[in-house]
């Protein structure tokens, strides 16, 4: 291969000499048809790194052009057919002229318009006059001469090895090359060679008569790198490198349907950052409807948005199939997005997910709304004609096109902005409310006075922010809203274990608890565990804040203390001519011994009140080794004007229109009873147990202690827990102790629950049970078994002799296949078939 080149170059050199012997006619014939400025044809649209990095466009001409035909008027630069007016200086380089523009234009469709009135200096016209192709070449790379201007040397003025991005053609400008005037004698050209240095392509070409650049596409050429040399000179001097990379410039397009209320989102990414870009969106017949520049991060990313609405003249977006095209401004390297379909967007508006919304006054209603192509909506609840007006204007910030949010009716009572909320877990955004609870004469300084009546509202929804203090004006949507009066429905009494639920803070706990039987239903409290009162009662849920809050013991002790409710509990049977003594409820602090979970959305909340910590407002102390029957009362005062800190519920106790709820419980003395005596058998997998009226749940500690003068002496302790049936167990090995052992079993509470521990006397005793009642049968069990045939009138009836007769067919079975033809079984006879079969086709 090498030969083969040397060959070629020989002769190319060879053919050289013989041309130059006639190149003074050449160039005399040359100059002769020069008097008339002809285009040269090549005109390229590079940066000129050694002047100064202008933006040129060089224009060759066979034949000089007259200086004064150096006018904007005679030279145009069009792009895509477009006038671009960038035309800034102009200047001559022998027959070439040299265009200065007020900055690069990264196009494959840039023209350069020439008059018919460039002249040469004779006074002769352009013959070839009009549009004229410009390659954009949107890197440069340049060969200088000597500093003396004198001499053969040749070098790059950047590094040898120049990276270049695939795509983008690459002038090869050799215009400071110190002998180009010999070497481009009498209008000739500069010979330029490039060659893969990891691939097989090669390409002999040059400058164009008098041009100084030859351009290199590297839109198909290979990754890697390229040898550049002139004049056919593959000297060091000579000699520069191209390194083409891959620019991976692209564009994905976020969502490739949109409606003309959208936007089109495209994200342009590549490996080279901090690079000027420019974006166009097409229509399908590739006309621009919008253009944008941009530059990349330092990722080599940048977003690139296009208002899917409107052109740049400003017209509205026909709805159709629109792209996104990149180019990259220094290489030219471009790049489409896939089709993006653009559809005429719908109307706004904003719908309830349910037109009939109903709950109780005092409570949080929830209602939801669904947007179509907006993103905010207002909403009113009241009118007028209901003497109460609210309006909030919430945003759909997490884009599923919908927003829930809630209504606090009792609000309303104090005049609060606070009527709207959302979930705290809500991406959704309320942006603003305000209320009026007195619309006919102005917002009310002191509110309604008093809780929204019974009664039906509307509650309205319009799309956009209307403004909070206008609110819905043209209603998209209409909901009924239906307030009932509130009610108690019911208290259940349960019971639990400190154990259990001693560290309770939510309604996840209180249901956990229930779920695996360590709250459990029943009005028998032992002291010292918790009694648990399921209240049913609606109304309350926005006074509580018990959509939002799980924990509201501080709102319950508030609401208790200054209406409109008011629970106590105090003896059920005081005696005779004595009060009743009242329990000192304590909702929160240091000394707390009540919890209040809510589930408001299901009006419950359980009050769990600590038995071991409470005691009566006198300061007795509950008693423990005695049983008190208590009651609960659950007052809600009839009462619709505001509470406050000088409420005193008493005063209301003798309304008849207060509703009360009363249950009954009993605060019981702690008791385990163990069976007595409780004798175990000598033997292992011995259950000792007991059964409580300790709340489920409660861990007990169990031992058992030989008695004095029992020897070898023992002790055995476990830890059960009370089951939900109020027993518990512990297994243990006596197979170790002698018959007639005696031991103690005490059972006590690991907290202070039980007054004192439980004990209970016991002996060891011969493993009768285990002999009796479960080895014997088991070992005899075989022997009946195997005379199963005694009760020989079942063997003699009709059983034994069928089943006897059954294995003879059995027996048969297997006889009846070697003997039903002999010596000629069922192998021989199939290898025979076989062999019929071959036979057969041979014959065939």
């Amino acid at each position: 291969m090498t030969g083969n080149t040397k060959k070629v170059r020989a002769v190319f050199l060879a053919a050289l000499m013989i041309f130059s012997v006639f190149a003074g006619t050449v160039a005399f014939s040359g100059s002769v048809a020069a008097e008339e400025p002809t285009y040269g044809g090549n005109a390229v649209h590079y940066v000129n790194e050694s002047g100064g990095g202008d933006p040129v466009v060089e224009v060759p001409f066979e034949g000089n052009v007259e200086a004064a035909s150096l006018d904007r008027d005679n030279f145009t630069i069009l792009d895509d057919g477009d006038n671009t007016s960038s035309i800034q200086n102009f200047r001559q380089r022998n027959a070439t002229v040299i265009l200065t523009l007020d900055r690069a234009y990264p196009s494959n469709d840039l023209e350069v318009s020439l008059s018919e009135n460039i002249q040469s200096p004779g006074g002769d016209t352009i013959t070839n006059d009009g549009d004229k192709t410009v390659v954009f070449a949107g890197q440069t790379l340049e060969y200088e001469g000597d500093a003396n201007g004198g001499g053969t040397d040749v070098q790059a003025n950047t590094a040898t090895n120049v990276t270049a991005y695939q795509g983008v053609t690459i002038a090869i400008n050799v215009s400071k090359y110190n002998n180009i005037s010999r070497t481009k004698a009498a209008g000739g050209d500069v010979p330029v060679t490039v060659e893969g240095e990891d691939n097989t392509y090669f390409q002999e070409g040059s400058t164009g008569v008098n041009s100084s650049v030859y351009t290199f596409n590297t839109g198909d050429r290979e990754l890697g790198e390229y040898r550049v040399f002139i004049n056919n000179s593959d000297n060091q001097a000579n000699r520069a490198f191209i390194n083409v990379r891959d620019l991976q410039l692209d564009i994905e397009a976020d969502d490739l349907n949109v409606s003309t209320d959208d936007t089109i989102e495209t994200t342009v990414s590549a490996v080279a950052g901090s690079r000027d870009i420019e974006a166009e969106l097409l229509d399908n017949t590739g006309d621009s409807i919008n253009t944008t520049q941009a530059t990349l991060d330092g990722q080599g990313e940048a977003d690139i948005d296009f208002n899917a609405g409107s052109a740049d003249d400003g017209d509205t977006l026909d709805p159709g199939t629109y792209t996104v095209e990149v180019t990259d401004n220094a290489t030219g390297v471009t790049v489409e997005s896939s089709e993006i379909t653009v559809s005429e967007a719908e109307d706004e508006d904003v719908s309830f997910v349910s037109t009939t919304i109903t709950d109780q006054r005092g409570d949080i209603l929830e209602a939801t709304i669904e947007m179509t192509e907006t993103s905010e909506a207002t909403v009113t609840f009241g009118s007028k004609d209901d003497g109460v007006i609210a309006n909030a204007t919430f945003e759909d910030d997490n884009g599923d096109d919908q927003v829930t949010f809630y209504v606090n009716t009792y609000n309303f009572e104090d005049d609060q902005a606070n009527v709207f909320a959302l979930d705290s877990d809500s991406d959704d955004v309320l942006l603003d409310q305000t209320q009026n609870n007195n619309p006919a004469n102005g917002p009310s300084a002191d509110g309604l006075g008093e809780l929204l009546d019974a009664g039906d509202y509307d509650l309205e929804a319009e799309a956009g922010d209307q403004g909070v203090t206008t609110g819905v004006t043209q209603s998209d949507d209409i909901a009924t809203v239906t307030l009932e009066d509130r009610s108690t429905e019911n208290i259940r009494m349960w019971t639990g274990s400190k154990e259990a639920i001693g560290s309770v803070s939510d309604l996840e706990d209180v249901n956990e608890a229930i779920e695996e039987g360590q709250i459990t239903q029943s009005s028998e409290v032992a002291v010292g565990d918790f009694a648990v009162h399921q209240l049913e009662a609606s109304g309350f849920e926005g006074a509580l804040n018990a959509r939002e809050d799980e924990d509201v013991s501080q709102a319950f002790s508030t609401l208790n203390a200054t209406g409109p409710i008011n629970l106590t509990i105090e003896e059920a049977s005081p005696g005779a001519n004595q009060d009743a003594r009242e329990l000192d409820l304590d909702y929160t602090g240091s000394n707390a011994n009540v919890t209040v979970i809510a589930d408001g959305p299901n009006d419950t909340y359980f009050v769990i009140v600590d038995t071991a910590s409470v005691n009566y407002k006198n300061g007795d102390t509950l008693p423990s080794d005695s049983d008190t029957a208590l009651e609960t009362n659950f007052t809600v005062l009839n009462r619709d004007s505001p509470f406050g800190q000088d409420f005193v519920p008493e005063d209301d106790f003798d309304d008849d229109e207060n509703s009360e709820t009363l249950v009954t419980f009993n605060a019981n003395e702690p008791e385990v009873t163990i069976q007595e005596p409780f004798n175990v058998s000598q033997a292992s997998g011995q259950t000792i147990s007991a059964t409580t009226n300790i709340a489920p749940g409660t861990e007990v500690r169990l031992r058992v202690r030989s008695d004095d003068g029992v020897s070898p002496s023992f002790l055995k302790t476990a830890t059960p827990v009370v089951g939900s049936d109020g027993s518990f167990g512990a297994t243990f090995d006596f197979s170790g102790q002698n018959v007639g052992d005696t031991y103690e079993i005490t059972v006590s509470s690991t907290g202070i629950i039980l007054a004192s521990d439980e004990t209970e006397d016991g002996t060891v005793v011969e493993a009768v049970a285990t002999d009796t009642a479960t080895p014997e049968p088991d070992t005899d069990t075989p022997e009946p078994d195997t005379d199963t045939p005694t009760p020989e009138p079942d063997t003699d009836t009709a059983t034994p002799e069928p089943d006897t007769d059954t294995p003879m067919p059995d027996t048969d079975t297997p006889t009846s296949t070697p003997t039903s033809t002999p010596g000629f079984g069922v192998v021989v006879a199939l290898t025979a078939l076989l062999a019929a079969a071959l036979l057969a086709i041979r014959r065939d």
